[in-house]
Formats: structure tokens, C-alpha cells, sequence
């Protein structure tokens, strides 16, 4: 068989040239319909080439199926390194079994020593082909669908640790399922990864990324074992941009510009480009989450599924416009699923603001009667003097400051386990960090000097002073100074209590990405303070304080998990968010692992693990877990039973605040 190097077209040997291009034909290595490979696989026709291999169809003779043969070209076969790395990636692929991706179903080697992987057969088309299609962007509905399938597989394979990498609508393709649903089918997993295991050069000068969906940090070569998958959501953000718009949301023609573009600049609204997607409530505000430049800001793979809930179509209506801060960048959006909240304002009354700034055209002069441009400067009044309200601080009460526990229980804890176990608790944090870790925190770059001076005085506890400094500096757009602020209202920290005005506060700092003010703010939806009471709005935030490397949001969702409080009940989901808040340094969340071991509540029963976690957990000055860990010496579980061993760990958990271990010391005197 010879191929044409122009058009990629098969001839019989026997041809010369192509026919169409009258370029000179070349001897194809590929393989011709007939051919069985390793004595199972009969080749049909080619699918198609890539630039690492070529697909076949095949018929499996032993199973009668058709499945999918991509074998590797060139040299890459011949690399020890490369094997190795093949064979390790494809067996990763092997694990993968979900609706929403493709199947991989042996690895192996031809007769001739080349390697094949052999997947699940897809006949139906590729995304791109859909796009295409499409061409001014697809029915959002379909668009959506397709979306949660590319999602729900990522999402499965992000649980096993595998990032993709390479999302792109050339890697989707569209099946039919049982019922007769469009389903989309995730392909190529661990492809990028063989890639890189041989070579670091290609067109984007040793980048290995398709520059339209690459996240920033691909761009900027942050190493893999680095990236989760909020790397995959950002080029599926960019997937379902273009499958709502036509386009990709960057557009360049050199590496260069790519470049700058996915690292510094914000791209506008889908509905910027197709007006009507304005009218499906939270459609705009999914897409620019997961085009977030800081993957700290991005939605993981729980907030993403509770966004996608979320988009609903809703009459179109004028939305206020609002700041939106994305990895030190401003830019405006529209406010999707919030009340619209004033903007911090001076105390005088603004002018009208420029025709730019507005969503319609403006008017011409004279087309409103002088009454309306009247109404207009007072309600621009009110809402000046609204703001300077909501972020004032109040004359300091003459109220003693609430006493600091540290630890909350659940609104409605889990059943302690038998033997009995202190029970798992929220993390709320009632008194400010130390001095020292504060101030570090008030290092951090882009941090203002007023800010600095605000979370120094704060985590020296002189509230007087750091009030108005936390006030200014939360004006200024310093977001931990609002968080801090909130804190002060939540606690009656130097200002009278007043629970709504520290939501308020915990709110603007949330929704400008400052994941501790998430994880507060969850707090107060959980407990009903400042709010209605909202347990699945609590759970919404703490995932995406806890997707952005909050360990107590962390510890907090892993505890309505446990207890099935506002979420659909799953020990293993809990385990798994305790056990990520445990290495980072979460003693609460340590002791609640080990109810988890000693209870086999979604894990398997674990004594000797549950001593461990106790013990970790008892260091770092968690009441709780000492006085588990007491409980395991005082019955001899997974220890050996040692009654003065027990008396003193029991003693120093009622020392730290723990009740429970005080009962259980009575108990043995």
C-alpha cells in the first residue's frame, strides 16, 4: 500500500502517483483490510493518524465485536524509556471503567514488535465534528449534556489520580447510549504523559499542549505531578465555550500570543458573543470559573457538578455588573447567582457612569423625562451611604467578647461509635490565628501596606485598632482584611455581635476568590447566622473552600458527609475529605479519620490506624482526639489496655475542652 504525503489518501502498490495532487506516492507502513494482528484482530479500514499513531478498525474474531487498534509510529517503539512508560500509562488506562470513557481493553504487541493499544469501539462522530457543524455554537441544552458526560468521566478518573491533560474536542467522541441519548466518550487518557516520557519538543517550543484549551499552567511548565484536575476542567471550560460560541474563548496565531493570552488575559462572557445564552442563569459564571487563571480559583470537580445544577433558563433580565478578581487580574462580569450587593462607593454621590460601562446603548438625549435622571441620583445616594453602612465598623460594645472553644459540633452529629468515640465537629474558627502565622499571611504579595498593618493588629488581638484599618483595607479590595473584619462581627471581637454583617463581609470576600472567607461564610449558612439557614449552600462552599487547599472546609464537608446533613450521606467521601485535611494539618480532622477507622464507617475497621490518627491528632492539641485516644487505652483497643495511660490522655482531652472526655474520666475514678 502507498500513501499521497498531500491529501493522506491509501493507493493500491501498483499506483505511482496520487491522482488529485499528482505528488509522488510513498511506501505506507500501515496496515492493509485483511491483515490479522496477534491472531485475533482482522483490520477493516483505517480510522485515522495522529501525530503519535494510526487507528484501524478491527474485528475482534474471538469476541465478534469491533474494537478500536491505535498502534505507535516512527522510532517511539524502539525506546526502552518509551516502553516502559507506555506500558505504565496504559495500564492506568486499563483501571479507568466509567459510561464516559472510552474503554481500553488490552495492551500488547504486534508481530512485528509495534504497540497497540486496543479500545472500545465509538461509531459516531468526533465533538469537533459536532462543532463544526454547529458552526455559531450548539443547542445549550446539548451543549450541557455533552458537558456533564466530558465531566462525570474526568471526574472518575480524577478520583484515581489520573489528569488527562489533553482535553479537546479531537479527544470526544459521541456515542449513542442504550436509550438512544447522545453520550459523550473520553479518549486518549495518559497520551500526553507517554509524550513527555521521550520528547519535549513540538511546535509550541517544547510544550506539549494544544495551545487553544492548555491552562496556565501547562504554559508556564509546572511539572505533573503539580497539576490535579482542575488543569482538565480549565480546557474543558474553553471545550464548552466553543461548543456555546463557535470559538475558543483566546485566539492567536504564534506561541507567543497564546501564551499571553491564557496567562493574562480575561476573556469575555459567552454571552458577550451570543447574546441569548444571557437568558440560562449561572451559564456565564460556570465558564469563567473554570477559566480561572489561578487553579486555586477554579471549581473541582463537587462545585463543578453543583454549578452545572445551578444553570437554569430564566427570563432575560438586566443584571447588575460586578468586580470579579481572578489571579490579580480585575475584570468585569456579570453577578450570576447572588443578590445583587453595592459596590464599596465614595460618600458622595457618583456621577452617571460612561456609555461603556453600561449593557445598553445610551440613550438619546432627551428620550426620559428629567424625573427618571432624578430617581436615578438618589438611588446612586443610597447606595452610596448602603455601602459605607455594611462596611463601617460599630462603636465597640461594652459586651465581654464571647469565650473561644476553637471547636463547634455539627449541627447534627453522627452517632459516636461503640465503644464510644468523641464525635466528629465542624472546624469554625472562634479566636484569629497567631500572631506569627498572620503576619505571614499579611506578607503575601500584592498585599497593601494598610492590609498588613490590619492582620498584624488583628492577630494581636487589638481589635480597636484594627478595625478601621481592616475596614479600609477590605474597601481597597484586601479580601483576607474582609474576612477578618467578618470575623470580628461573628464573634463580637471589639464590635458589637451582628451575624448578617459578618456574612456580608465573609460573602464579598468569597465571591472575589479568598477561599478561608468560602469556608466562614459556609459556617454561617450552616448554623443559620446572618442567614436562612442553607446546609446544601454550606456544602456548595466549603467544597470550594476545600477544592482550593482550606483544610477545614475540608474537615466541615467531610462532616455533612459523614452525618448525611444537607448532602446524600458517604463515609467513604468523608474518609477521603479527612484524610486530605489530616495531611495538611488539620488536628480536628485527624481525630474525625480515626471515628472513621475505629468505627469501619465507609473504610475498613482499622484499630490500630484509628490509635495512630488519635495520637497525631492529640499532639496538635486536639481535645477530641486525646480523648479518644484515652478511650482506646482505658478498653485496650488496638492498644494495650493501660488504665493510667488512659486517665492521663482522658484528663489532658477534658483540659482542652473536650466534655466527653471528662465524663469518661469520672467514669474511672
Amino acid at each position: 500500500m502507498k500513501t499521497c504525503p498531500v491529501c493522506d489518501t491509501d493507493f493500491p502498490d501498483q499506483h505511482a502517483t496520487c491522482p488529485t495532487d499528482g505528488a509522488v506516492l510513498i511506501e505506507s507502513q500501515e496496515l492493509a483490510p485483511g491483515h490479522l494482528v496477534r491472531g485475533k484482530y482482522r483490520i477493516v479500514r483505517k480510522l485515522g493518524r495522529g501525530g503519535m499513531g494510526v487507528v484501524y478498525l478491527a474485528d475482534d474474531t474471538l469476541l465478534g465485536v469491533g474494537v478500536a487498534l491505535k498502534f505507535l509510529v516512527g522510532d517511539l517503539g524502539k525506546d526502552p524509556k518509551f516502553i516502559k512508560r507506555f506500558r505504565m500509562e496504559a495500564r492506568a488506562a486499563y483501571q479507568l471503567r466509567h459510561p464516559n470513557i472510552v474503554e481500553v481493553t488490552n495492551l500488547d504487541q504486534a508481530e512485528d514488535g509495534s504497540l497497540f493499544i486496543a479500545m472500545e469501539f465509538i461509531d459516531g462522530p468526533s465533538l469537533r465534528s459536532a462543532i463544526e457543524k454547529a458552526r455559531a455554537g450548539m443547542d445549550v441544552p446539548r451543549a450541557l449534556n455533552i458537558f456533564r458526560g466530558i465531566a462525570s468521566g474526568l471526574a472518575a478518573a480524577h478520583a484515581q489520580g489520573t489528569v488527562h491533560r489533553d482535553v479537546k474536542p479531537e479527544n470526544i467522541l459521541l456515542a449513542r447510549a442504550a436509550d438512544g441519548r447522545e453520550q459523550a466518550k473520553v479518549l486518549d487518557f495518559g497520551i500526553v504523559a507517554i509524550a513527555e516520557s521521550v520528547t519535549r519538543q513540538n511546535e509550541t517550543h517544547g510544550l506539549l499542549l494544544t495551545p487553544d484549551y492548555a491552562a496556565p499552567e501547562q504554559w508556564t511548565e509546572t511539572p505533573a505531578g503539580e497539576m490535579d484536575g482542575r488543569t482538565d476542567n480549565y480546557a474543558l471550560g474553553c471545550v464548552l465555550y466553543e461548543m456555546l460560541t463557535g470559538r475558543t474563548p483566546f485566539h492567536a496565531h504564534k506561541t507567543a500570543g497564546w501564551m499571553k493570552q491564557h496567562l493574562e488575559e480575561a476573556p469575555n462572557p459567552p454571552s458577550h458573543l451570543r447574546p441569548e445564552l444571557a437568558s440560562w442563569k449561572g451559564l456565564d459564571g460556570l465558564v469563567l470559573r473554570l477559566l480561572a487563571k489561578n487553579h486555586n480559583y477554579r471549581p473541582y470537580d463537587a462545585e463543578l457538578f453543583r454549578l452545572l445544577d445551578a444553570v437554569q433558563l430564566a427570563p432575560l433580565q438586566p443584571r447588575p455588573q460586578t468586580i470579579v478578581e481572578d489571579a490579580g487580574k480585575r475584570r468585569e462580569t456579570i453577578a450570576e447567582d447572588e443578590k445583587p450587593r453595592p459596590a464599596p462607593a465614595a460618600p458622595r454621590a457618583a456621577a452617571p457612569p460612561p456609555a461603556k460601562d453600561v449593557a445598553k446603548p445610551k440613550p438619546e438625549a432627551g428620550k426620559y423625562p428629567g424625573w427618571v435622571w432624578g430617581a436615578l441620583a438618589i438611588l446612586a445616594l443610597v447606595a452610596a451611604f448602603a455601602a459605607w453602612r455594611l462596611l463601617m465598623p460599630q462603636s465597640p460594645s461594652a459586651t465581654t467578647p464571647a469565650t473561644a472553644t476553637g471547636v463547634e459540633p455539627a449541627p447534627q452529629p453522627a452517632p459516636a461509635p461503640k465503644p464510644m468515640d468523641a464525635q466528629a465537629s465542624i472546624a469554625e474558627e472562634s479566636q484569629p490565628a497567631s500572631a506569627t502565622d498572620s503576619q505571614a499571611a499579611a506578607r503575601k504579595p500584592g498585599a497593601s501596606t494598610v492590609e498588613q498593618q490590619a492582620v498584624a493588629l488583628y492577630a494581636q488581638k487589638l481589635y480597636a485598632q484594627a478595625g478601621p484599618l481592616l475596614n479600609q483595607a477590605c474597601a481597597g479590595g484586601g479580601w483576607e482584611a474582609c474576612r477578618n473584619l467578618g470575623k470580628m462581627y461573628h464573634d463580637g471581637l471589639g464590635v458589637a455581635k451582628d451575624d448578617a454583617r459578618a456574612a456580608a463581609l465573609f460573602e464579598k470576600a468569597c465571591d472575589a476568590g479568598y477561599a478561608p472567607a468560602c469556608d466562614s461564610l459556609g459556617i454561617s449558612y450552616q448554623n443559620g447566622q446572618g442567614v436562612s439557614r442553607d446546609i446544601s449552600r454550606a456544602a456548595t462552599l466549603y467544597a470550594k473552600a476545600c477544592d482550593a487547599g482550606v483544610a477545614k472546609g475540608c474537615n466541615n464537608l467531610g462532616v455533612l458527609y459523614a452525618t448525611g446533613n444537607g448532602v446524600a450521606k458517604d463515609d467513604s467521601r468523608a474518609a477521603a475529605l479527612y484524610s486530605k485535611a489530616c495531611d495538611a494539618g488539620e488536628a480536628m480532622s485527624c481525630s474525625n479519620l480515626g471515628n472513621i477507622y475505629a468505627s469501619g464507617r465507609g473504610v475498613q475497621k482499622n484499630d490500630a490506624r484509628a490509635v495512630q490518627l488519635y495520637g497525631k491528632a492529640c499532639a496538635d492539641g486536639d481535645g477530641a482526639g486525646c480523648s479518644n485516644l484515652g478511650n482506646r487505652y482505658r478498653l485496650g483497643l488496638g492498644v494495650d489496655k493501660d488504665p493510667g495511660k488512659a486517665r492521663q490522655l482522658l484528663g489532658k482531652g477534658c483540659a482542652l475542652g473536650n466534655q466527653w472526655g471528662c465524663d469518661r474520666l469520672k467514669e474511672m475514678q
